[in-house]
């Protein structure tokens, strides 16, 4: 099992499951699966009892998914560990849609299958645990149906399109919305980055270029040491940029006409 596939792996599994769509999540399940849910007691035990209890439930809540943070651990070489930290927010059919930050912990085995040549090890996930524990409500099996009137009210997100994932020095894997993102800045004297969001700093290792040449048509390069995301642009002047949230950027005066052109 490769980090970086792992990871990929449960970063799919969860944005398919948010879409209503489980089949991602019982193909890559052990057998002894143990789910343990957001509301307290919610602990179910194998994946014939899992698959049943989700086959059981109908609803008609829909979700959107925050920006995801992610963190890595490998304590053997057949166990990975993947933690997610992320918002989801809760359509319900009265229009509210309510929102909590969550966190959800994977642990992933490398079990051998049986054959009769060379041994063949699959990624299966052992343990699931949604550790953000909610009142249970006796109404709910696994989806809050009834939680509404007890979670924090919020704005219906706009559904996002891109997406920028990266490795911060502080070794949480990012998942941030593109359109989040205002701008992104070389450290002086670092190969590191600054990536400017509106929900705070992300630092990473590498540069400006690796990045361009990563998400061609994201951003556009007005300077030397900047990167900026053109939809947080309102104004443009001689020597400077203004983004959305008061920030000024230098423009050199030699590329002042182009990179207006651009952004008009």
């Amino acid at each position: 099992m490769k980090k970086d596939d792992i990871i990929r792996l449960s970063l799919f599994i969860i944005t398919e499951y948010y879409k209503n769509n489980l089949n991602p999540f019982f193909e890559y399940i052990s057998d002894d699966i143990l789910w343990i849910g957001p509301a307290q007691r919610q602990q179910i035990q194998g994946k014939k009892n899992l698959m049943q209890t989700f086959s059981m439930e109908k609803h008609t809540l829909t979700f959107t998914m925050g920006d995801i943070k992610v963190l890595y651990a490998s304590p053997h070489r057949h166990v990975k560990e993947v933690l997610l930290h992320y918002d989801i927010y809760t359509h319900y059919p009265s229009g509210n849609t309510d929102v909590h930050n969550q966190r959800l912990h994977y642990t992933w085995c490398e079990k051998k299958s049986k054959t009769a040549g060379e041994p063949v090890y699959r990624p299966e996930i052992i343990c699931i645990h949604i550790s953000n524990s909610w009142t249970y409500d006796n109404r709910d099996t696994i989806y809050p149906v009834h939680y509404e009137n007890i979670s924090k009210k919020a704005p219906v997100p706009i559904e996002q399109k891109h997406y920028v994932t990266v490795k911060a020095v502080d070794k949480y894997i990012h998942r941030i919305a593109a359109s989040h993102i205002l701008y992104i800045a070389t450290v002086k004297r670092s190969s590191r980055l600054q990536i400017y969001t509106q929900n705070g700093t992300v630092t990473i290792n590498g540069t400006l270029s690796e990045l361009e040449k990563k998400y061609p048509g994201l951003f556009l390069r007005i300077h030397s040491g900047y990167l900026l995301n053109p939809f947080h642009v309102i104004n443009i002047r001689r020597f400077a940029v203004t983004l959305s949230d008061g920030t000024e950027l230098p423009l050199p005066e030699k590329k002042y006409t182009r990179i207006k052109k651009l952004l008009t």
